[in-house]
């Protein structure tokens, strides 16, 4: 492995910064020597690939990575072939256990006080585990607004929990400041770059599954996006890979300050229910938009609106995902919509963390029917309508597209179906279950 800076030339070991002469550094190994048969031999997980990660003492491991890749149900209807990355297998439930074992093991012989991270959730859930695997002690440096189910791991694990600011941007000087008066060694994403090469090994076993031609991730300060790019890249470079997939970063409409300059609109930096994906000023931000222009992909925006949607049509894929991982979703049937796949394309999307760390008090409301969707029920109750007709009919002030998700929505749960098309357009009629649901609330 060799950490060289791209402007200066200088070489790093060791412990290595983030950045030398204002640029991020980059980790590069012997590419021409990498014998990729010698993967096949091996367990699945993340050091089935040891030649492409970083050189350790010790390797910290609680089976992370060769996470199963599943052909989607919803794909089928669409008419392309789409492949779903559940990382929600990993052990703490999250993509973040890529990272955090290389990032572990190679930091061990740094951490005589232990280790510390900033983090929305996951990446803290997943060191307060690795920490407690090695007797070390762990700090977590999370924001005020997060998930209690992350909370309770950090806890369970027996973390020292400190919560500061709104977001995880304000926790990242904060981790580098305790890292350095306490001594411990840092694996905050943004300070510390070996723990990414783990997460790049979702790019290696997506090529060996699946062969994407498109990749949708998730994406808050751009670490995973980047990290996915920088191991297609490497594949290119061992000679096995010949044409880059195109990376979609998907954001939602209230904290978009990476898909907004992709797609040349105000980026918001607001409070988001996808609380994974709330950061508002991502220290990544260059180096994702390397990975989605590297690569000739784009980037998608969600509504607050599609979360539950994206959520529900993942549960019928028999994955649980956090609100953060369930704009993948939404994003796929946006793009589809515009029509931006080849029939022949392979999709792979990335659930990057389980639903079973967020906070769902509210799911009984949540999974029911009301406000606009009970609206249509009735407005179908009368008679069958398209899409258009339906959304004049409400007479909200509500975009066209936001009929169209409640219309998916409304039928995944089998309130209503397609009756019939005429031309382009596509009618929809209640089911029997759905008169059924519009008489038990005297509709």
């Amino acid at each position: 492995m060799k950490v060289r800076c791209p402007g200066c030339g200088r070489l790093y070991s060791s412990i290595i910064p983030p950045t030398c002469c204002g640029e991020p550094l980059r980790i590069e190994y012997d590419y021409e020597g990498v014998d990729i048969s010698r993967w096949s031999n091996r367990e699945p997980g993340v050091w089935r690939y040891r030649e492409l990660l970083p050189e350790v003492p010790e390797v910290v491991s609680l089976r992370e990575g060769g996470t199963p890749v599943i052909r989607a149900r919803l794909g089928e209807e669409l008419g392309y072939s789409v492949f779903i990355k559940d990382e929600t297998r990993n052990p703490t439930g999250s993509f973040r256990d890529r990272l955090v074992t290389v990032a572990v093991s190679y930091g061990l012989p740094h951490a005589e006080n232990g280790f510390v991270v900033a983090s929305n959730g996951n990446a803290a859930a997943s060191l307060a585990a690795y920490a407690a695997r090695t007797g070390k002690p762990a700090y977590t440096v999370v924001p005020k607004l997060i998930e209690q189910g992350k909370l309770n791991q950090i806890a369970a694990f027996g973390a020292r929990l400190i919560r500061y600011g709104e977001s995880v941007d304000e926790d990242i000087s904060y981790a580098e400041g305790l890292a350095e008066g306490k001594g411990l060694y840092n694996i905050t994403p943004e300070s510390n770059l070996i723990g990414l090469e783990g997460q790049k090994t979702i790019a290696f076993e997506l090529w060996e599954k699946v062969r994407p031609t498109h990749v949708i991730v998730p994406t808050g300060s751009g670490s995973n996006l980047y990290s996915i790019y920088k191991g297609f890249a490497e594949l290119m470079k061992i000679g096995v890979l010949d044409e880059m997939p195109k990376l979609i970063a998907v954001q939602t409409e209230r904290c978009s300050p990476i898909a907004s300059e992709v797609l040349g609109v105000e980026p918001r930096v607001e409070p988001t229910k996808a609380l994974g994906l709330y950061v508002k000023n991502p220290v990544m931000k260059e180096l994702a938009l390397e990975a989605i222009n590297g690569s000739g992909g784009t980037a998608v925006l969600v509504g607050e609106d599609e979360l539950d949607l994206g959520q529900r049509l993942l549960a019928k894929e028999g994955i649980f995902a956090e609100y953060a991982s369930s704009v993948i979703v939404p994003a796929l049937l946006k793009l589809a919509e515009e029509g931006y796949f080849e029939r022949d394309d392979r999709i792979a999307l990335i659930v990057t963390s389980s639903g079973l760390k967020g906070h769902y008090s509210e799911s009984r409301e949540k999974f029911s029917v009301g406000g606009t969707k009970l609206d249509i029920l009735k407005l179908l109750s009368e008679r069958e309508m398209y899409g258009y007709e339906i959304w004049e009919a409400l007479e909200k002030p509500l975009k066209y597209q936001a009929v169209y998700q409640h219309l998916r929505e409304l039928e995944s749960m089998g309130l209503i179906e397609e009756t019939h098309r005429k031309g382009r357009r596509v009618y929809y009629g209640l089911t029997e279950k759905g008169r059924k649901f519009l008489e038990t609330l005297g509709g």
